[in-house]
């Protein structure tokens, strides 16, 4: 064989290499950047499943999301048995542990990742109940983003700075605004009234509970506001007027479970008296 064959031959061979190099090198490159494990600056790791080209994640979008959840590499929460089931919150707004709410702000529609959630940004040295041991690591093992919304403003944060800056009367305004002719650019509903609650008991603003729900509770006729009322009654210590509230709760239609816990709650509050 010539020295001119052999050096077309090996020059043959170096540019097939170079290319197999390049196509399996794009193929690697392409899988290692949805498989990279990310580290965020509060220590939050994850990496991608597959990436979606859905709308991101902004603070105020409603997102709705599937999930399995594992603690110590048993799955003790998933969403993906039911058909459908998925778990909504709104993002950058609380209600949620810190890790889970900086994960999907990560995100766009139809990202699909795998998260791990230090226990600092989970439940801490606390836990939660006996589920969740103390300064346990989180892993969603699937955590994928099915919907998000246009940003838009959240009526329960809306309606505690209106009860914390004007009193009951500026809320009942603010109320009336944002579900008539502003209704478009609040997130509503009886969630947010819920949250309202939870919101008003954190910051122990139990009167201002009472005035809100007693308002709101003229349109809804809902049992949970009437839950709210009577716990507000309570907590300002007029434990004679809960006792009532409860006995006109107990003439409504209610649920076995409901006219059970109710009955239940009025014994306690009378022994409350009685002390």
């Amino acid at each position: 064989m010539s020295r001119l064959q052999i050096k077309t031959i090996v020059t043959i061979l170096i540019l097939s290499l170079a290319f197999y190099a390049c196509k399996s090198g794009g193929k690697s490159t392409n899988n290692n950047k949805v498989k990279d494990t990310i580290t965020t600056a509060s220590g939050l790791k994850y990496y991608y499943l597959t990436k979606g080209t859905g709308k991101k994640v902004e603070p105020g979008s409603k997102i709705s999301a599937q999930l399995s959840l594992k603690v110590n590499d048993s799955v003790i929460w998933t969403s993906y048995k039911s058909k459908d089931s998925v778990f909504s919150h709104i993002a950058g707004r609380g209600g949620v542990i810190k890790g889970y709410d900086e994960m999907a702000l990560l995100m766009r529609e139809g990202d699909n990742v795998v998260a791990i959630l230090p226990s600092n940004l989970a439940y801490g040295e606390k836990g939660s109940g006996e589920v969740i041991p103390p300064n346990a690591t989180l892993v969603y093992d699937r955590f994928k983003i099915t919907y998000v919304s246009e940003p838009k403003l959240v009526l329960s944060d809306t309606l505690l700075v209106a009860l914390k800056n004007g009193g009951i009367e500026s809320m009942k305004a603010k109320y009336i605004t944002a579900t008539t002719k502003d209704s478009a650019s609040y997130h509503g509903g009886l969630d947010q009234l819920n949250a309202l609650w939870r919101k008003l008991r954190r910051a122990t603003m139990f009167v201002e509970a009472e005035q809100a729900f007693t308002f709101l509770n003229k349109d809804f006729k809902n049992t949970n506001f009437d839950f709210y009322i009577i716990r507000s009654l309570e907590n300002q210590g007029k434990v004679k007027e809960a006792i009532a509230k409860i006995d006109n709760v107990l003439g409504a239609k209610l649920s076995s479970a409901q006219k059970e816990y109710f009955v239940k709650y009025k014994q306690d509050l009378v022994k409350k008296i009685e002390k």
